[in-house]
Parts: C-alpha cells; structure tokens; sequence
C-alpha cells in the first residue's frame, strides 16, 4: 500500500451483469475520472458531490464507448475517508476492464485485496473490530449471520471493548496519580476504589471470551461430524438430516471411503455435516487412507454425532484428543422390538435412539444439535467476538487485569507492578480495536479481502 495515490478497483463480482461498480479512491480521484468524462480539448464541469449523474465515458482517442452513472464523495465524507469516485456502468467484463485500464492509464493503480477498506482503517473511519466485520458480513451465509455481522460493522462489539479500555484507563490514572502526584495520602481508598472498578471489568471481558464459540457459530458456522462403525447407517443418516439423497447407502460395510459433506442451516446458523468412513481395521490402502481422513475430522469437530448399530449396541473409542462435543445415538431402532427399546433406554438413558431409514427421531437428533451446540432464537441478537485475534487480546486483558487483581490483593499493594499490568491489559485491547496491531496482522486482515473492497 502506497499512502497519497489513488487507486482503482471492480467493486462487484466479475462477470456478466445488468450493472457493475467502479470504484476509485485517493487525491487524484476527481481528476482522473474527468478525463474520462470529456473529450480531449473540451472543458468540463465535474458533478457535485453526492448526487448521481448522468455521464458519456471517452477512450484517450475521444470516442465515447459507454453511458454511465457517476457519484463523487468528497473527503473526508466517503467510505474511505478520501475523495471517492463510483461508476456505475454496464455488467459488461469488456466495459469493466476498459474503464479500470483507462483510469490507470490517467494515473490511478490496481487496488490490492482489502485496500479500501484498510484505507478506511487507516483514516479512522472505522475500527479495527468494525473493518474484520466488513468481510463476515459480505460473505454471510444465512440471515442470521448476515444480521449479526451488521450490528458488529455499526459498532456494538467495539463499544463493549472500548467501556472495557476506558475502565482501565480510569484505573490507570488513578495508580499514577498516586505514583506519580500524590506526596500525602490524597487517595485513602484507591486500593478499595480499583477493586470497585477493575472487578466488573474482568467480569464483562470474562463474558466476552464465552462469546467466541457463539461469534464463531455465527461467522463461519459449525462442523458436524457423523462416525461410527461400518455399516451402522452414517450415510442414510447424513440423508435424513440434509433430506437430500447426497450419499451412497448400501447393505455392504465400506461404501463411503472419502468424506462426504451437505450443508444446511439450523436456525440461521449455517452447518457442515460430514459423513465419514466407518471405523474398522482397514482392509485395503484406500479404506486405510478413509479412516485417516475420519480421523482428521474428528479432531476439527465442533460435535460429533457417535452412531451405533443397535441391535449388537457396538461403538467405538473416541481419540483422547477429540475436543467436540459428542450425542451419541444409536440407530436401526425400528429392526427393536418395544422391549429391546426399553431395555436399552435403562441402560443407555443418555442416548437417543432413531431410525434413518424410517425418519424415527430426526427431529429430536436435530433439537439435540441445536442444544448441543448452543443455537437458540437469542443468538443472533448477541454480540460477540469472532475472531482467534480477538479471543487472543481478550484473553491478554484478562490475563492483565487478573494480575493487578491480585497484586492489589497483597499488603502493601505495590502500586508500580499493577500499572504495569494494567498497561498490559490495556495494551491487548488496542490491539484488538486497532490502535497499536502490528503490520504483518494488518496485511492478514485485509489479504483476505476481495480487491474492490
């Protein structure tokens, strides 16, 4: 990124449209887009700002080629907080591309990923939390999510996070007045006062942290992961819940070798379900290469769904390092007779028991999902971190604030450590709002953005 240029960028998808967007942005903005609105001589007045107009798009030969609409957003009042030029044209790739090439030919440059939103970063039109939000909001999978990502983008999360650092900063001042002002005892209840204010501090960023795995649901959804012996119905399972005829079934144990995935939605929390191949002493390289795959997926899990076979009621061990939350289920329930049932229901009181082949029990399973994984009407209307950077600052301010805790804990409280750590703490919440990230997290950040955003 080169501060002071301009830059140019589609700011829609590429391909065959009704419409398409032009963006461009920087100090040269104005003057590069009314060289292509003029013909070579002639004079020309550049519409205002704000209001869309009507114009005919030149090549440098002064052949019109296009019929466009042009808006002009003066600095600082734009989405990047510099002079900001939109033109809205044809869906044509052809047009698209002979506007982006004519306005570097006048001086503007391609954009890189993410560009424009960084420079709104950088020019403090956005935080930090509010520009991560851009991308998860363009890239939502349900409305839910789509809902959930806006409220961030407006700002609710990063208010939580800035009451949090103005708390600290509170604190903060009044520990280096004590160290630094103060000569008498002006400040006889500072211990007791910074208890005050630092307990409900820890208390609101503890909440946060618990926020994450709902952030996450959220963002990027959950991995739901069906394992089980061969031949226990996994696939005619993963075809109930999806109600889609997506894998293979088959009375021969063995059918699936490589993972198969659906997607679907509970509750506006969009879900990944996978069906793998069933657990077993491999009996060819490519059964052994499945088993390692259901291996894999079961290790990234967010939970699993442990299918058993009822009538011999077999399962299986679950690797030590499984860190997913598990329903285990045991299908085939209607080859039971009504005592079978209930015998098994005493002895496994918490298993469900379902039938995929008939439907029996679906809905409970998926009620069970959706308990399991904390989905519930409420969660689109949280707020929530949702990001592995944020979760990381959240907990360093954690971290902070429980250890000047308990140095304000000690007799007598030295006051020069609980700044230090107050500062610590400090410190993780700039990072997660933006104010002190280094670089290298930036260029991550705004990598992953698409070029015209």
């Amino acid at each position: 990124m080169t501060p002071g240029d301009t830059i140019v960028a589609p700011a829609t998808p590429f391909g065959v449209g009704g419409l398409a967007i032009v963006r461009l942005s920087g100090p040269s903005s104005e003057q590069i887009t009314s060289l292509l609105l003029q013909k070579p001589g002639a004079t020309f007045s550049f519409p205002e700002p704000r209001r869309a107009t009507l114009v005919t798009l030149y090549d440098q030969k002064g052949t019109p080629f296009e019929e466009a609409m042009v808006t002009f957003f003066k600095a600082p009042h734009s989405y990047t907080g510099e002079d900001i030029v939109e033109i809205s044209c044809h869906g044509n790739p052809v047009v698209v591309q002979k506007i982006v090439s004519a306005c570097c030919a006048h001086g503007a440059r391609i954009a890189d990923p993410g560009e424009f939103t960084r420079r709104a970063f950088l020019n403090g039109k956005m935080d930090l939390i509010q520009a991560e939000s851009v991308s998860s909001f363009i890239h939502a999978q349900s409305e839910a999510s789509a809902a959930f990502n806006f409220r961030l983008l407006k700002g609710s999360l990063s208010k939580k996070f800035q009451t949090i650092k103005t708390g600290i900063v509170k604190a903060l001042s009044f520990v280096e007045f004590e160290l630094d002002i103060s000569e008498e005892d002006l400040l006889p209840n500072l211990r007791s006062d910074l208890f005050l204010l630092l307990n409900p501090l820890l208390k609101e960023i503890d909440e946060l942290i618990g926020s994450y795995r709902q952030g996450h649901l959220l963002t990027d959804g959950a991995l739901v992961v069906i394992v089980g012996k061969t031949n226990v119905g996994k696939s005619t399972l993963l075809n109930a819940l999806s109600e889609k005829d997506r894998a293979i079934t088959s009375r021969h144990p063995g059918t699936t070798r490589d993972p198969i995935d659906v997607s679907l939605f509970i509750d506006g929390v969009p879900i990944k379900l996978v069906d793998t191949a069933g657990l077993r002493k491999a009996k060819s390289e490519i059964e052994h290469e499945g088993i390692k795959r259901t291996h894999r997926y079961i290790y990234d899990a967010d939970l699993l769904i442990l299918l058993k076979d009822t009538p011999g009621a077999v399962g299986i061990d679950l690797p030590d390092k499984n860190r997913a939350a598990v329903i285990r289920v045991f299908n085939k329930s209607d080859l039971l007779s009504a005592e079978q049932r209930r015998q098994l229901q005493r002895k496994y009181p918490d298993h469900l028991f379902i039938s995929a082949k008939t439907n029996t029990g679906i809905e409970t399973l998926k009620s069970a999902i959706k308990t399991t994984l904390g989905i519930s009407d409420a969660l689109s209307s949280t707020v929530a971190i949702t990001t592995a950077r944020q979760h990381a600052a959240a907990v360093n301010c954690k971290r902070g604030l429980e250890r000047a805790l308990c140095l304000l804990d000690q007799q007598p409280a030295a006051y020069e450590l609980v700044a230090l750590e107050l500062r610590e703490a400090l410190t993780a919440i700039d990072t997660v709002l933006g104010k002190t990230t280094p670089d290298d997290i930036l260029n991550l950040i705004f990598n992953s953005f698409c070029v015209g955003k």
